[in-house]
């Protein structure tokens, strides 16, 4: 196992983790080249935790909701490496017919837009039936019935005639309500709930995050919250892992990370949003664009955005580590960084050190 395998991976002895991702890696080959979409993502997640997955558009979020999935195209399409282990068992070469077993019943996804998912020309309610008999048992009454509570469940009134309508009948937030029934149907011990509520307004998003918290609760199913949104992560879950290029650069219980951040990644993030509880003035955004994954990263892929970057930093790729000893952090926070950000310079948001001079870029990127 890779050093950044191992220690996104450290457990404290005689811990069981319901997943462990070790050094997760997805290219996908196009005809005018590879796109390195998922660079070594390693994490855990214990049973019945709720984990947020956060960082911009393009860091591979999704992609790794998709791999662990198994929901990826077949080589050469796609190249997957790396190890899932679910409930103790390494699912991340087991035949399709296996897998197809596992989708549903121990694993469930809820996607970001609940049109692309339910199917447009079958009723609600043959569609929540089919997910219930395809890993039970279950006579067609007995998976009517089991439809109509689920729907119930999650605040749908009038759930048997709700299940004669077909998708488009549905608003927004009722449709993924329906999503969440449907994940939820077997009581799975894993969720991955990828931006659930992006396309909805302010008041339907905090109805179903408090839906999908009550139910995951109750259940006893642990989640994984995929999101831009570090309000809903503040909120949610109990530990983040924040993604850049494909990578896990930090994680962290959630009231560590968002108390003591350490990677200037995750500064930036949190710079960049508005905050209520300080002074009013202009967002900092993070400076630069990020990478082309066109091109394998060499080096530490937030080096050219980076105000903490050493000579380093350009040539060699951090693991993943506990801070260790380092003054006021937590045991479980991991960062990927050479140079990680110091207390005072958190809400400064650079550098707060005599000299010290951010490392040019290499000649030959200049």
């Amino acid at each position: 196992m890779s050093p950044t395998a191992a220690s996104a991976s450290h457990r404290a002895p005689g811990s069981a983790s319901l997943l462990d991702v070790r050094d997760l890696r997805v290219r996908f080959r196009m005809v005018d080249g590879t796109i390195f979409a998922v660079n070594g993502v390693s994490l855990h997640l214990d049973r019945g935790e709720t984990l947020g997955l956060v960082g911009e558009s393009g860091s591979g979020k999704s992609v790794t909701s998709l791999a662990l999935m198994r929901l990826l195209p077949p080589q050469p399409a796609a190249e997957v490496s790396g190890a899932i282990v679910f409930d103790g068992r390494d699912i991340s070469s087991l035949p399709e017919k296996q897998m197809r077993s596992i989708r549903g019943r121990d694993i469930a996804m809820v996607f970001q837009d609940p049109m692309t998912s339910l199917n447009p020309v079958l009723r609600i309610g043959e569609q929540v039936e089919e997910t219930i008999r395809a890993h039970r048992e279950v006579d067609s009454a007995g998976a009517r019935a089991r439809a109509a509570e689920l729907l119930r469940l999650v605040g749908i009134a009038d759930a048997e005639r709700q299940l004669e309508r077909y998708p488009h009948e549905f608003s927004g937030g009722m449709r993924q309500r329906v999503m969440i029934a449907m994940a939820l149907a077997l009581e799975p011990k894993l969720l991955i709930a990828d931006e659930p509520t992006t396309a909805l307004d302010v008041t339907i998003q905090a109805q179903v995050l408090e839906l999908l918290k009550q139910l995951t609760t109750e259940t006893g199913t642990a989640v994984i919250l995929i999101t831009h949104d570090l309000g809903v992560v503040a909120r949610m879950t109990r530990r983040v892992a924040v993604m850049y290029a494909g990578k896990v650069v930090e994680s962290a219980p959630t009231g560590e990370l968002f108390a003591n951040p350490k990677h200037p990644y995750t500064v930036g993030l949190l710079h960049s949003i508005p905050r209520l509880d300080g002074e009013v003035g202009m967002l900092r955004p993070i400076e630069g664009s990020p990478p082309d994954l066109r091109t394998e990263p060499m080096g530490c892929p937030f080096a050219p955005r980076c105000a903490w970057r050493l000579e380093v930093c350009w040539e060699q790729m951090p693991d993943l580590l506990p801070l260790g000893s380092m003054a006021g952090s937590a045991p479980e926070h991991l960062v990927a960084c050479h140079d990680p950000v110091r207390p005072p310079e958190v809400e400064l948001a650079r550098p707060d050190r005599p000299g010290f001079e951010p490392a040019p870029p290499p000649r030959a990127l200049a």
